[in-house]
């Protein structure tokens, strides 16, 4: 290891010595051209510094490049392979030398017999257990074990049990949501029964589309409106949304504003405040009458 240390050393002198020697020759160059004091010295410093890094990079190059690469190159013949292993195995065995140097002998001092005296009367004084009595042992055992395995998959089943709250609260909920499918089929049933003269399919598929959106949110949802045939006048139009407003039990002028929206050709001479207070006046003729039934 001191050698190798040397041997670093010696080759850094040479190195930073040679760098040295090529930065005196850069400023005794320039010196020679005229310039100034500064200057030259400033070129030595810049020279040496750029003559370092240049040997820096090549020797990082070397060793992580081309240090390889020529390793494999020489790998192949079988004289360098003979020579790396024979330099290797002297290196172990200094390794292990110096190891078994440094340890110290461990004597174990050997332990000192003890002698066991056996007799008739420790024989006699130990006494077997009777089968009997294992037996009884064994049969018992399983029982104490079982019994809090027993108990903890009994409570186990009780709790995955619903509870009296929980099936009357699904129960409800189902009740619920057939109630509610079942006025939803009711209006829109409704719908295509009297609008289907007056609309396309597509116009009434629509239609039927904004209905669902419009009872199941609590907001108005995003329509493109739908032009009815002109059979159909405003007060039409008006008593068919009061008719499906009232089924849905949704307030006048949300309705009114829904209606609005989705027919604004029809109700384009009609304001919000107007459609919600004549949505259930009967005093002109219509085509589309006010509805108690589905209401």
């Amino acid at each position: 290891m001191e050698l190798k240390k040397i041997e670093h050393i010696t080759l850094h002198l040479i190195v930073f010595g040679t760098i040295a020697i090529i930065g005196v020759l850069a400023r005794q160059t320039v010196l020679h051209y005229g310039w100034d004091e500064f200057s030259s010295y400033l070129i030595l410093v810049v020279c040496s510094i750029i003559m370092g890094a240049i040997y820096l990079n090549l020797q990082m190059v070397f060793s992580q490049i081309l240090s390889p690469t020529i390793e494999k190159c020489f790998m192949r013949f079988e004289c360098y392979r003979n020579k790396a292993v024979v330099v290797e195995v002297p290196a172990v065995n200094s390794e292990l030398a110096e190891s078994a140097i440094n340890s110290e002998p461990i004597i174990s001092e050997p332990e000192p017999e003890i002698e066991i005296e056996t007799t008739s009367d420790i024989t006699e004084g130990v006494s077997n257990p009777s089968c009997s009595e294992l037996n009884e042992d064994v049969t018992e055992l399983p029982k104490e074990e079982a019994t809090p395995s027993t108990i903890n998959d009994i409570s186990m089943q009780e709790s995955n049990q619903p509870t009296e709250y929980e099936i009357f609260r699904a129960n409800a909920m189902a009740e619920k949501e057939r109630t509610s499918q079942e006025k939803l089929d009711k209006v829109l049933t409704y719908t295509k029964q009297n609008l289907i003269l007056y609309l396309s399919e597509t116009d009434l598929n629509r239609l039927c589309g904004y209905i669902t959106e419009y009872y199941l949110s609590d907001s108005l949802p995003k329509v493109e409106q739908i032009k009815v045939d002109a059979q159909l006048k405003t007060i039409d139009i008006m008593h068919f949304g009061w008719n499906i407003g009232k089924a849905f039990g949704k307030p006048r002028l949300q309705t009114a504003t829904f209606i609005k929206r989705v027919f604004a050709h029809t109700l384009r001479d009609s304001e919000i405040s107007t459609i919600e207070r004549k949505m259930s006046h009967t005093e002109s003729e219509c085509r589309i009458k006010l509805d108690k039934k589905i209401a």
